[in-house]
């Protein structure tokens, strides 16, 4: 490999750090059930990566801070060709650099399609379990509309039946997908992906798709934008260089509305793109095909190993190993912990931080956690070591 992976940044202690997942305060303490914070802590609660981004993008981003200057910026034409190079050559598309437009953030993009494309009052669809849209909903007036999809020992597909009858209710006009989704590691079929569009088509239910991951995928599994399948009428795509490259800070969302409809609708949808985050998007975009291909062969290795060792160490914990995304769906309801007592032997025991499944929404009465893939191997040797002590 031309890239190091496994070089392990000290992301509490490193000057510059600013990490909010390694940061020391009272909200992380109360997540490992403690007054103050172990140092030997180990997070996997978040989307964020501890590797170093490319060296390309450190060294385009020390060249911007030479310059000295960071006002008001403009993106130039040549951001949007570098998007419009790696969405066509990576993933087949057609993206014409006038059918792109930014955003600070993919949360902002989000409540921002809620609101500009839906009514106060209306209601938006969310399969689950899911990442967090709830805010960005209720917090735009919008009635938030969750349903169960089915799962099969971790493998998740939808509840058509369920999810149809929502899309016909006529106070429903927008429903929210992930490719791949987060947390379940699914990408959806072609099939699933032509069903999803007819029944949103025939019922004017908007399909807004956050693909932040979809540059993440295991070997041998590529992820299919939902306009390459059914074309672009009636669907919002929303991309980025934030989780692919570790780059979340910079913000930098891009939102594809190749529909002219939906586009005039949107109309000046442009968050300010920081000089960093052009820069910065520019260069992944046009230099660092080569560190997201290895870095998506050590994600696959290290989720290899991680779901490997629960299969054989911890047979109880039912995970299926994702086929996009660096994040494990993990079930311990087979395993005879209350919630509280898995809290306190993963949290408070071997100081592993998990997000807590409750806020995505699984099930009521079971017991999950998401696990982020995303430490140098060492360290998740260490973590599932501790893991294994304290749930055998």
């Amino acid at each position: 490999m031309k890239y190091n992976f496994d070089e392990v940044v000290d992301r509490i202690h490193e000057d510059g750090s600013y990490s909010s997942k390694w940061s020391n305060n009272e909200r992380m303490a109360q997540m490992f059930l403690s007054d103050k914070l172990p140092e030997d802590r180990l997070c996997f609660f978040v989307a964020d990566m501890d590797f170093r981004c490319a060296p390309e993008i450190t060294a385009a981003l020390v060249k911007e801070a030479q310059h000295g200057i960071f006002g008001y910026s403009s993106t130039p034409d040549e951001y949007y060709q570098a998007v419009c190079r790696w969405m066509n050559d990576r993933f087949g598309m057609n993206v014409k650099p006038e059918e792109i437009s930014t955003a600070h953030g993919a949360h902002a993009a989000v409540v921002d399609a809620i609101e500009k494309l839906t009514k106060v009052g209306d209601g938006v669809i969310v399969p689950r379990p899911t990442y967090y849209y709830s805010s960005d909903v209720k917090g735009v007036g919008r009635h938030y509309v969750g349903f169960q999809m089915k799962n099969d020992n971790g493998y998740y597909t939808f509840d058509w039946d369920t999810f149809e009858a929502l899309c016909k209710e006529p106070q429903n006009t927008m429903a929210i997908f992930q490719q791949p989704h987060n947390p379940t590691g699914r990408t959806w079929t072609e099939d699933e992906i032509r069903k999803i569009a007819k029944i949103c088509r025939e019922n004017n239910v908007i399909m807004l798709c956050d693909d932040v991951h979809m540059d993440i995928a295991r070997k041998n599994v590529k992820v299919v934008p939902f306009i390459n399948v059914v074309g672009p009428e009636g669907i919002v795509m929303i991309t980025g260089i934030n989780k692919t490259f570790n780059l979340a800070g910079l913000a930098v969302t891009n939102v594809i509305i190749q529909d002219p409809a939906l586009r005039e609708k949107m109309g000046g949808h442009f968050g300010m793109v920081s000089p960093f985050g052009i820069r910065a998007c520019i260069t992944a975009y046009n230099e660092c095909d080569q560190w997201v291909d290895e870095l998506n062969a050590y994600l696959d290795d290290c989720i290899d190993y991680v779901v490997d060792r629960f299969h054989n160490e911890l047979p109880k914990v039912k995970v299926w190993k994702p086929e996009g995304t660096y994040i494990l769906w993990l079930d311990f309801t087979d395993c005879g912990f209350t919630n509280e007592e898995l809290n306190q032997r993963i949290a408070g025991q071997a100081h592993i931080g998990l997000s807590d499944g409750a806020g995505l929404e699984p099930p009521a009465g079971t017991i999950f956690r998401r696990l982020c893939v995303t430490s140098p191997k060492s360290v998740l040797k260490e973590a599932m070591d501790r893991l294994v002590k304290v749930l055998s």
